[in-house]
């Protein structure tokens, strides 16, 4: 192995394939090792193959054979600017999953200019890319076995699966992203007067439970829960905080779908970004307001700014007499951002979570008055899958110790929980405690059962704090509500 570097190094040969193949297959590497969960589809990982790599190794191809007729005592400088520039542009991709134009354009400048003092070295960078690359084939090899192959399917068939409606009216579930409930909402930390809102919806004929907790603090782990009226205790494996196949669990055929489905409901899902779809999920339900087209190909881009209400108001307009489910998501408020460098950090996501409260506050009085309207004798439920993290420099701080001040406890799992329901739902609505009994619930009503105490599901609060390499499961609430902070190891 010795001598066939040393030949390699000292011969005057060059290989194409070092400077595009390399580079390029790092990257995709890079980006399932960092991103599994957001780029897990064939889709992507042909356009990955097209983009990073024969796309480069056909412009390389091209300008090769160009310097082989016209400068070929120049083609070392060619492959040494090809590479770096080549590997920039690819690689910054993969981290960023965007450009970053002016350092690229650096890079470039200044890959260039060396190539006229360095270029015989470029194939160091080749043998140093080539080790690379093997090291980091191994541990997505490793990963993959221990963490996307060995993954078990948590989602079990439930029973209230073979319910049969006795009744059968249309059903909204309208998502705030990040809304936090009432109860935060009044503590130290907030301090957020909404009380118009509350008022507004209550005169619709809403009704709040203000202690409603969501069972996880993100998005894909809470309506995974949601959905399948089940826990899957955070087992994100090296997965980044994402929970494997959330998405095609959310979107796809889970219990709460399933079981709607078996009653005669067509099922509508209204999106106003694509978070939910950035991995190409198979989606279960009759129709959906964004095209597979419409979703980035290459990189990761959640944001579309769909006119979700239009949307929403067509096709309410435009159903027909089966019994209707909707599933509106809106990404707001949102929890607050990455503002962890500022000095007034805190103060700075409290002021921006209160201006996109009154905004969402006012399209969701909008799109409440519209049902009202349309479909008066609807259930409406409007159920965010958790709190909006005021109260921290930053969300991931939430993440990296425990946690015991009440409040930001609150901040993070008190989410927003109203329903609009005829009023022998009170009983059935008074047992939702956190974001697990919501449908067994509704299905309990809508299928003439008596109102069943929710203490059979498991409602308490989870939270997963990561520090070095090490991940720690921590019980936030206990399924009674009360505040706690366990260590739990993983069912």
């Amino acid at each position: 192995m010795k001598d066939k570097i040393v030949k390699y190094l000292s011969s005057e040969n060059h290989y194409w394939w070092t400077v595009t193949l390399l580079p390029g297959c790092y990257a995709i590497i890079y980006l399932y090792l960092k991103n599994y969960t957001l780029v897990n589809s064939w889709q992507q990982l042909s356009s990955f193959i097209a983009c990073f790599v024969l796309l480069p190794s056909l412009l390389f191809l091209l300008l090769d054979l160009l310097f082989k007729r016209k400068m070929p005592e120049r083609r070392a400088q060619l492959y040494w600017s090809f590479l770096l520039i080549n590997f920039s542009i690819i690689f910054s991709l993969s981290i960023y999953l965007g450009w970053r134009w002016k350092a690229l354009i650096l890079v470039a400048l200044l890959a260039i200019a060396a190539s006229f003092f360095t270029a015989k070295h470029y194939k160091k960078i080749v043998l140093l890319l080539s080790i690379m690359c093997l090291i980091a084939s191994g541990q997505l090899l490793f990963f993959i076995s221990s963490s996307v192959l060995s993954s078990e399917d948590w989602v079990q068939p439930m029973a209230f699966e073979s319910s049969v409606f006795q009744q059968k009216p249309n059903v909204y579930l309208l998502q705030p992203d990040g809304y936090v409930g009432e109860q935060a909402a009044n503590n130290e930390i907030y301090q957020l007067d909404n009380q118009s809102f509350y008022d507004t919806m209550k005169a619709q004929g809403f009704q709040f439970n203000a202690e409603f907790r969501s069972n996880y603090p993100t998005t894909l782990a809470s309506n995974s829960t949601l959905f399948t009226a089940q826990h899957h205790y955070l087992h994100y494996g090296d997965m980044n905080n994402e929970l494997m196949n959330a998405r095609d669990i959310i979107l796809g055929d889970n219990p709460v779908l399933k079981t709607f489905v078996t009653n005669g409901y067509k099922t509508h899902l209204i999106l106003e970004h694509s978070y939910l779809m950035l991995n190409y999920p198979e989606v279960y339900y009759d129709t959906n307001n964004v095209d597979r087209r419409e979703l980035s190909p290459l990189l990761p881009n959640y944001f579309l700014g769909k006119d979700y209400m239009e949307d929403f108001k067509s096709q309410v307009l435009s159903t027909s007499e089966d019994p209707q489910f909707y599933f509106v998501e809106i990404l707001h408020p949102g929890h607050i951002s990455y503002s962890k460098d500022r000095e007034d950090a805190i103060a700075f996501e409290k002021n921006n979570y209160r201006e996109e409260i009154k905004s969402i506050s006012s399209q969701l009085i909008d799109m409440v008055q519209f049902i009202e309207f349309n479909d008066p004798e609807a259930i409406i439920l409007i159920v965010a899958d958790h709190g909006g993290f005021v109260g921290y420099t930053h969300t991931g701080a939430a993440y990296t110790q425990p946690e015991k001040d009440l409040a930001l406890k609150e901040s993070v799992f008190n989410a927003l929980y109203a329903v609009k329901a005829p009023e022998d739902f009170d009983p059935f609505q008074k047992t939702v405690t956190s974001s697990i009994g919501v449908f067994p619930a509704l299905f309990d009503y809508l299928s003439g059962a008596k109102a069943t105490n929710t203490s059979s599901f498991d409602n308490s609060s989870y939270l997963l704090i990561k520090s070095d390499a090490e991940q720690t499961l921590y019980r936030y609430y206990d399924t009674h509500g009360n505040s706690v902070m366990q260590k739990v190891e993983q069912p």
